[in-house]
């Protein structure tokens, strides 16, 4: 080996050692520029974010009042009328009839000496109805104004009457004032009214029990005037049959012996309980005002006594 080859090895050896002791310094590479920051305008500051007020709670009168719904509410006019009449007892046999189409009747009007309170005169009458002409039962006198006159007898006979007053149908049957066919006293009518779908019976002065002829004239009857006293009349036993030969619904007694009627006649009538007596079980009875409402559509389901005020 020649110098020339020693020496290059030497020079290839100490490359070799020098190149893989220390690793060859990296190409820096240049950072990327970063823009300059640039302070925001006062109008590119964001403002700053702001909570909504409270909503104020809404004032009583804002609130929205509830829909309600209108009440039905039926008109006067669309009420159905209640049909039906009306009985005051005056005392004795006298009554006052009105009807809801504004009729009045004046039944067997009495006169002061019977004992009673009377009014001056009684308004608005348009009939005055006599079952005989004895003083205790014809005073027309006590109806006001010029009313119509139906009187049951005409003379020693009966009076046929059958007629209509404002709607009203009233009508006779003929009976007697004692049991031995008006030998005594000659003779009776019995006015029947019928108004607002009731019949009504005055039986009057009535002075014995029903015969069939009697009975089919007079017919059938929702309610009935009846006396009871006896001595002019039938008495409470015999008053008690003539209502189970008409069988009313209600019945009013009348012509009996009461605290204000007239000594003349409190010394010959008797009072009412002989005939509620008589009657027994066979009726309910109720004390009632002077003035009683009566209605087709509420007649009792059973037979009722009605003992009336006068006063």
């Amino acid at each position: 080996m020649n110098k020339r080859m020693v020496l290059m090895t030497l020079v290839l050896g100490l490359w070799i050692v020098t190149g893989c002791s220390t690793p060859p310094t990296p190409t820096p590479v240049p950072p990327t520029p970063v823009p300059p920051t640039v302070a925001p305008k006062p109008t590119d500051v964001p403002k700053p974010t702001v909570a909504p007020a409270p909503t104020a709670a809404p004032k009583p009168t804002d609130a929205p009042k509830p829909t309600v719904a209108p009440a039905a509410v039926s008109k006067p006019t669309d009420a159905p009328k209640e049909t039906g009449v009306t009985l005051t007892w005056i005392g004795h046999s006298t009554f006052v009839l009105k009807t809801s189409a504004g009729f009045t009747a004046l039944l067997d009007p009495i006169n002061a000496a019977v004992g009673y309170a009377l009014p001056a005169s009684i308004p608005g009458v348009d009939a005055v109805t006599m079952t005989h002409e004895h003083a205790d039962h014809n005073n027309v006198a006590l109806a006001a104004g010029s009313p119509q006159l139906l009187r049951g007898l005409a003379g020693n006979d009966w009076a046929k009457i059958d007629q209509t007053i404002k709607g009203v149908r009233i009508r006779t049957a003929n009976t007697y004032h004692d049991a031995t066919q008006g030998s005594e006293r000659g003779k009776n009518a019995v006015f029947v009214f019928e108004a607002d779908g009731l019949k009504l019976a005055h039986l009057g002065d009535l002075g014995h029990k029903l015969d069939a002829e009697q009975i089919k004239a007079i017919g059938a009857v929702d309610v009935i005037l009846i006396p009871v006293g006896g001595f002019f009349t039938v008495d409470g036993k015999t008053a008690a049959e003539v209502v189970g030969q008409l069988n009313p619904k209600i019945v009013v007694p009348m012509h009996y012996k009461t605290p204000d009627l007239g000594a003349s006649l409190a010394g010959r009538l008797a009072d009412a309980e002989g005939f509620l007596a008589a009657l027994g079980s066979s009726a309910k009875v109720e004390r009632v005002e002077k003035t009683i409402p009566l209605a087709a559509s509420k007649l009792p389901a059973t037979r009722t006594v009605m003992i009336m005020n006068y006063k």
